[in-house]
């Protein structure tokens, strides 16, 4: 039978139907509306773009060198989880400077990893062991190792392909695959290390269990371990970018940004101005540094075109090449001038943010200018005097961290500083600039900055993974409470490794 005559006989019977039911029964209800059409693949809640922001959260910790200086020391970061069904939290570093994610595995029982909190991949459906290339280990079998070293000491580990999603596990109980199989909104399917060594210096004294890298495809061993770039390929991201901003004191909370920046952290909503990545291929978010000018004098160190910059969330200092960092130390000591003495006071402290001098300018290739005030480069320098040894010790509340400097017991805040230091004696501080030497070898240097907390807290930060260009804008601060505690970050060295496994000769600047 045709179908249009089909449709016209069902019609006709209903019809005769309703024609013999009416009078014996009540009138026919009206039949219920269709039901909604289905949403268009656009639409569908977990294709919709998204961008997704990730609260983060500063320690510091009081690190003391063998010649009795003390340096307090401050990192940033966040939450996130791995495995499911029942997620697995960690605390870590959003590195721009490193291209693995790195937690403490349950195999490393030394102390260090018993202090923070350990993966069991036993406890993940997904968890699946594998070498460095993605290649399944079967059960017995011998498999690949990476060292990663530090400038206080290094991590050890294996890896592991599971699932990594944003956020803490209060705000995700369950993680399971979405209505096409694959990681749910925020989460990614990646290659991870899981530390089975973790030495004591520096990793005892912190309370984030591990390291979020967000360096370039090239930094890490394989793309599969990026977990932007792998956010970005699995994920329908509102930006393939993601943003940093840094807070003002522990009363502003700083964030990182997946998916897009968020404007309102830009004064004025301003546009960004952006820079281009140069030697990508090197993995680091760095930029060309065409002038660099103390107040209004023109350096020529930076004159010749050499100069670079490296955008570092893991570093809390301005790291300058050491062939020019005594020079660049002197000329901003010279014109620094400490607050008035009726000048309120900052934890006990001079309040170095209200501190006089010579502005540090680096004008970029792109004409834009980033800016440090002496209220962004000068910390506090104390000097002690010990009272059983008579010796003047100084004290700054951030310093460079290089072989030989350990940890004080970590200190929470609570108290004054000379409470922390027992019998030592406060006789005098003043503001001092804090200028970290590097020496770095080619291709990356000789001459190459680190731009670490000095400058990602007076700008908002944007890196964008599909143009590879970062973007600045002024940072927009809602109070001057609580005077930023810039300090240092751990040192990174080369990154080695056992059973052959390399990254191409990449370094870390994790510092």
């Amino acid at each position: 039978m045709h179908p249009h005559a089909a449709a016209a006989l069902t019609a006709a019977v209903l019809l005769q139907v309703v024609v013999i039911a009416r009078g014996v029964y009540p009138p026919p209800q009206p039949p219920p509306p269709p039901p909604p059409p289905p949403l268009a693949a656009e639409e569908s809640p977990e294709l919709r773009p998204q961008r997704f922001v990730v609260p983060l959260h500063r320690q510091s910790v009081p690190v003391r060198s063998d010649s009795g200086a003390l340096s307090y020391k401050s990192v940033y970061f966040g939450s996130i989880t791995i495995g499911s069904p029942r997620p697995q939290e960690f605390s870590v570093v959003f590195d721009t400077g490193s291209g693995h994610a790195i937690v403490p595995s349950s195999d490393c029982h030394e102390e260090t990893c018993r202090t923070h909190r350990r993966f069991d991949r036993r406890l993940s459906a997904n968890a699946v062991d594998i070498d460095h290339d993605g290649t399944r280990v079967q059960p017995g079998s011998p498999r690949d190792q990476i060292t990663v070293a530090f400038g206080t000491g290094e991590v050890t580990g294996q890896f592991v392909r599971d699932w990594l999603c944003l956020g803490n596990a209060s705000g995700r109980q369950v993680v399971t695959a979405d209505s096409s199989g694959k990681p749910p909104p925020g989460c990614v399917d990646l290659r991870v290390v899981t530390a089975t060594n973790m030495t004591h210096e520096p990793f005892y004294s912190f309370s984030f269990d591990g390291v979020l890298g967000l360096g370039l495809d090239s930094l890490a061993l394989a793309p599969e371990f990026s977990f932007f770039g792998m956010l970005a390929a699995q994920q329908p991201l509102k930006e393939a970018s993601f943003g940093v901003f840094l807070g003002e004191g522990d009363d502003e909370v700083s964030e990182i940004s997946f998916g897009g920046h968020d404007p309102s952290k830009v004064i004025g909503g301003a546009d960004l101005a952006w820079a281009p990545v140069v030697m990508a291929d090197h993995g680091h978010w760095q930029v060309r540094i065409r002038r660099l000018k103390i107040g209004d004098r023109i350096v020529d160190y930076c004159e010749d075109g050499g100069c670079r910059a490296v955008v570092d969330t893991g570093t809390s200092l301005l790291a300058v090449p050491a062939g020019f960092a005594d020079d660049l130390q002197t000329s901003l000591e010279d014109s620094l001038q400490d607050p008035d003495e009726s000048a309120p006071r900052k934890d006990g402290h001079v309040d170095c943010r209200l501190a006089q001098g010579a502005s540090l300018h680096f004008e970029l290739d792109s004409g834009y200018t980033i800016t440090l005030e002496p209220g962004d480069y000068a910390r506090p320098s104390t000097f002690l005097e010990d009272d059983e040894e008579e010796a003047q010790n100084e004290v700054s509340s951030v310093s460079g961290i290089s072989d030989g400097q350990a940890a004080a017991p970590p200190f929470t805040g609570a108290g004054t500083q000379e409470e922390a230091e027992g019998e030592d004696e406060l006789i005098m501080d003043t503001c001092h600039p804090t200028v970290m030497p590097i020496e770095l070898p080619e291709p990356l240097g000789p001459k190459l900055f680190i731009w670490g907390e000095p400058v990602l807290r007076k700008y908002y930060t944007v890196y964008h993974w599909g143009d590879k260009a970062v973007g600045f804008g002024l940072a927009f601060h809602s109070s001057l409470d609580g005077a930023p505690a810039g300090s240092a970050h751990d040192s990174a060295g080369d990154r080695s490794s056992s059973d052959g496994v390399e990254s191409g000769g990449r370094r870390p600047l994790l510092l």
